[in-house]
């Protein structure tokens, strides 16, 4: 799994006087292996080669973790930075919402949260946001799918967004889909499903969501959204890997998935995802609380 490591953005997290070279010495001695670093401006790029088992250290936040552990061996002071966060994201998370009624199987989806945005505002991100996407080799859409692509490269967990208006019934019903089923993803390209596959189904029975691969095209965020239904979770990595193989669909959240996410990132990144969208969009979250529920199978 290669990568590219913006060093300001790593240093979001890593608090060292080390210089970006001795991080990747000391780093390709004994984690990640640092293949090759390049100046942009001012900053400094580095390629990073992560083996698919540390998917741990796929994000800055993972690398910044890592030269935590590492850099102390060789003699060099690193801390961790700690992820701010306002009293907004001190909210309680809770198993029952009113905006959203959820039905999950647990054997697909062992966590899950999602939090309501009302009254987002779609436009350009900040520079800032959109100078590390570039960096990094990502074109910079809207704040939305910005948001979405930045969370995954901070802290390693892929995230969806879903028009919230267009959920039928304001319904989520998470479950294996029968073979033959059909789905038209955010491509335009009609699935046919080999059965056993991760679907969310509204509560009108329309398909929204090929889960860890692909959104619908039929919950999509356009120019007309209003509100918007930030989605984190984390899947069974076998039936993503199924999926993903049968239907020969590849994307940077399927490889995560498949490999196994660390599910203590899903309130982690959730809360990093409000703050983004309160700060990006200027929305609501609704009533200031998470929507969550919570189940992590250990088997």
């Amino acid at each position: 799994m290669d990568l590219k490591i913006l060093d300001s953005w790593l240093k979001d997290y890593l608090k060292t006087k080390a210089k970006p070279n001795k991080i990747a010495e000391c780093l390709s001695l004994c984690g990640p292996s640092f293949e090759r670093l390049h100046k942009i401006n001012k900053d400094v790029i580095d390629d990073v080669e992560v083996t698919t088992n540390r998917t741990d250290t796929a994000s800055h936040y993972g690398i910044a973790r890592e030269a935590v552990a590492i850099l102390p061996r060789f003699g060099i002071k690193a801390e961790l930075q700690p992820i701010k966060a306002s009293k907004l994201n001190k909210a309680t998370l809770c198993s029952i919402v009113p905006w959203l009624d959820v039905e999950i199987d647990y054997k697909l989806c062992p966590r899950f949260s999602a939090i309501l945005i009302r009254n987002v505002k779609i436009k350009n991100s900040p520079e800032e946001i959109k100078g590390r996407l570039t960096a990094v080799g990502l074109r910079p859409i809207n704040n939305i799918v910005d948001i979405s692509n930045y969370l995954m490269l901070d802290l390693g967990q892929p995230v969806h967004t879903f028009d919230y208006d267009k959920i039928g019934g304001q319904k989520m019903i998470l479950r294996s889909a029968k073979k033959g089923e059909k789905i038209i993803t955010l491509d335009g390209q009609t699935q046919q499903l080999p059965g056993g596959d991760i679907l969310i189904e509204d509560g009108t029975g329309k398909l929204i969501d090929l889960c860890g691969i692909m959104g619908a095209k039929n919950s999509a965020i356009d120019s007309s959204t209003k509100n918007v239904l930030l989605f984190v979770q984390t899947y069974s990595p076998t039936y993503i890997r199924k999926t993903s193989m049968s239907l020969s669909k590849r994307s940077s959240a399927s490889s995560l998935f498949e490999k196994g996410i660390d599910p203590e990132l899903v309130e982690l990144t959730i809360r990093k995802g409000i703050e983004m969208f309160v700060d990006l969009t200027q929305g609501k979250p609704e009533k200031e609380k998470i929507g969550t529920v919570i189940k992590v199978n250990l088997e």
